[in-house]
């Protein structure tokens, strides 16, 4: 296993991972140091739609994308990313490809720069989060793999091809995993 992780990297899921939560979901990792970690599931649709969320937004108004559950902390708080080649100042690059926006003041003139809104620019309800050392104890345990980040897998239209495609990602010694039971005990 790759024992490496950080900022613009994935955290994929352990089919081991007792938390349900987290089962079969792909973090992508947006910040990570001494004081702890955080970052945004990838491929957990909230259940909520847009227009709802936006209602009192005129700028997301007629937004007609999807919104995520970016974890379970704080699903009040709402954190968006966007895909451009581009550099986007008011952002943060998480990987190449990929920015993290927190801040609302700045969402009209990413829309206004990033192309196909609907289609590059995607919204997390809540996140991930873990305190000093809280990770690496998971990592010790082996609840996650971990490669770097890819911008195709962040944007994957089809969430089902997203955690299987992480795990690919890792090399055939872990395709095994793709058909492991998501309850052991079905095994």
């Amino acid at each position: 296993m790759n024992d490496s992780y950080g900022k613009g990297y994935f955290l994929i899921a352990n089919p081991v991972l007792p938390d349900p939560n987290f089962s079969r979901t792909v973090v992508l990792l947006c910040n990570h140091d001494e004081h702890g970690s955080f970052g945004l599931v990838i491929n957990k649709e909230a259940n909520i739609k847009p227009a709802e969320i936006f209602s009192g937004i005129d700028l997301l108004r007629s937004y007609n994308g999807r919104a995520y559950v970016g974890g379970p902390v704080s699903q009040s708080q709402m954190f968006y990313i966007c895909r451009s080649e581009q550099a986007v100042p008011e952002m943060d690059q998480i990987c190449p490809g990929v920015h993290l926006g927190m801040d609302w003041n700045f969402l009209e003139s990413a829309m206004d720069r990033i192309p196909d809104p609907e289609k590059n620019i995607r919204f997390f309800l809540g996140y991930s989060g873990w305190g000093a050392g809280q990770l690496a104890g998971e990592m010790e345990r082996l609840s996650w793999l971990t490669c770097k980040a890819d911008e195709s897998l962040v944007f994957e239209d089809n969430l089902d091809r997203v955690w299987p495609g992480a795990v690919k990602s890792l090399g055939k010694d872990y395709e095994y995993l793709v058909k492991a039971p998501v309850n052991p005990q079905w095994n």
